[in-house]
């Protein structure tokens, strides 16, 4: 339903009602005026005709009382009359239970006396009659006032607000929100609400048409940045894996794919929270770090080592795994996870730390990393561990170098260290201490042990050791052995008579061994 014709029936309703309440009221007004002018035309009839109805009650002439009563009810006004005396009672007209009006009729001659009474009875239904005909006709001239009220409230709605808000309708509508720059609405002339309105939708549309082009700007960007990303994730040479909070997989790059189908030895990637599980060694330390983290854009870097499933005896491969956490458009918390292959770096370092400890000829350990070790050995045995020190030195070596040069003379030394390797348990230490002399740490072994040890390495560096097909040469060894804590309580004091006890041996001819006594130095 339209506004105008809403508030033209609006305006009709309580125009009515309050038409309605007004002519109730006009209504009782209109009665008690008619009721007072009854009463007073009633008062000016007894007036008229009291000299008469005195006459006739005071003379007691029935006859003139009757002309009297009739003269009054002539009067509409008038329902019934009677004069009554003590002699005469003449009520005439119709039987009347209205109001009455009395007045005492007075002796014409004398002022004091009472002679009687007029009585008249009014026309109630005349007066009431009366009273509503004037009330319906102020009734229909307030009928055609809310008509015409109405009417013109319909009109004037309709120009004024109905109709301009149809076409302010219809002019948003043909606003097309999807177009670069909508459309404004005619600027209008009009002040009232309506031409405020429609400023204000043009002021809105402005502030749309800048949003929506600031929207439109900043969604190209975030396509692009998007584009970006997604071709740097693609041409990345890391694998990049996005998760949730609880290191479920959702998404990743091409290269994490290449990365899992080579080392998971399963072709498809199956998105759950073990997909680490599947390619890594010992990994759940790593995954509860993950996973406690609560700093967000803060990038955390651990090194993990990757197996692969599909070919264990493959060479190990080390990966350093850098993961942040951040809150994606909706709200949710993603985990980023970046796997960048060190092995190669790692080799090197390893390699790095292999050299910077061991001997380069013989791949023993050198004389730097050997002290350390054996004083670590010391430091950490108590008064009732043993520790059995063995220095080497070759016997003939130089004789071999300058016959057959220092490539044979290395292919000697190689060839002594890996039998005296072969000869010792695994806790024990081998190293090359520098140039032909070798240095044994046997852990946790009495003198007998040692000793024993030392005399299978006297007779393993006498056995001829090979230089090629048609040549072969022999040495010898002569070894000091020096017990801990039997002769000294540190490194330095433990070498020492070592290697006083293998001079020695040098002194006595050579190829053999003697253990330290405190006594004979």
């Amino acid at each position: 339903m339209k506004i105008n014709l809403k508030l033209a029936i609006y305006v009709a309703s309580m125009a009515i009602f309050a038409m309605l309440i007004i002519s109730y009221s006009s209504y009782q007004r209109i009665l008690n005026n008619s009721q007072s002018e009854s009463n007073t035309a009633i008062k000016s009839l007894v007036a008229t005709v009291y000299d008469a109805a005195a006459v006739a009650a005071y003379l007691n002439n029935q006859s003139l009382a009757d002309d009297v009563v009739n003269g009054l009810l002539k009067n509409n006004i008038v329902l019934c009359a009677s004069i009554k005396t003590e002699e005469i009672s003449n009520q005439l007209g119709q039987i009347c239970n209205t109001e009455q009006y009395k007045e005492q009729l007075i002796s014409p001659f004398d002022e004091q006396e009472s002679i009687g009474e007029i009585i008249i009875y009014k026309n109630e239904l005349l007066v009431k009659e009366k009273a509503q005909n004037l009330a319906k006709s102020e009734i229909i001239g307030s009928s055609w006032i809310v008509i015409i009220s109405s009417i013109v409230a319909w009109v004037v709605t309709y120009l004024l607000v109905s109709h301009p808000i149809e076409n302010l309708t219809q002019e948003l509508a043909k606003v097309d929100l999807n177009s670069d720059h909508p459309s404004h609405l005619k600027e209008s002339l009009r002040n009232d609400e309506i031409g405020i309105i429609r400023h204000r939708v043009n002021e809105l549309l402005t502030k749309l048409d800048e949003r929506i082009n600031k929207e439109r700007t900043l969604a190209m960007q975030t396509q692009m940045l998007s584009n970006n990303f997604k071709m740097i994730c693609e041409l990345s040479t890391n694998a990049l894996a996005v998760t949730d909070q609880d290191l479920v997989l959702k998404s990743y790059n091409p290269k994490f794919k290449e990365l899992w189908q080579k080392n998971s030895g399963l072709n498809e990637i199956i998105l759950d929270d073990l997909w680490l599980e599947r390619m890594c060694y010992e990994i759940d330390e790593v995954k509860q770090e993950i996973i406690s983290c609560t700093e967000l854009n803060h990038p955390h870097t651990v090194e993990i080592e990757i197996i692969n499933s599909a070919h264990p005896e493959s060479e190990q491969q080390w990966f350093n795994l850098t993961y942040t956490k951040a809150e994606n458009m909706f709200g949710e918390l993603n985990t980023f996870i970046f796997l960048n292959d060190v092995t190669q770096q790692r080799k090197k370092l390893l390699q790095t730390e292999f050299e910077a400890d061991h001997d380069t000829l013989t791949h023993l350990k050198n004389r730097r990393s050997a002290r350390r070790i054996i004083e670590q050995y010391i430091a950490n045995k108590d008064m009732s561990s043993e520790l059995g020190l063995l220095v080497i030195d070759l016997d003939g070596f130089k004789a071999v170098n300058d016959t057959y040069g220092h490539d044979a003379g290395d292919l000697v030394l190689i060839e002594l260290a890996n039998r005296i390797k072969k000869l010792t348990r695994k806790s024990d230490l081998v190293a090359r201490w520098g140039g032909d002399e070798f240095v044994v740490a046997l852990n946790n072994a009495n003198q007998s042990q040692v000793e024993s040890i030392a005399e299978k390495i006297v007779i393993a560096t006498q056995m001829a050791i090979p230089l090629n097909a048609e040549v072969s040469v022999n040495l010898g060894s002569s070894i000091g052995v020096a017990m801990f804590p039997a002769s000294a309580n540190s490194f330095e004091k433990l070498f020492d008579n070592a290697d006083f006890a293998m001079y020695q041996v040098k002194k006595q001819g050579k190829n053999n061994y003697s253990v330290f006594d405190w006594q004979e130095s």
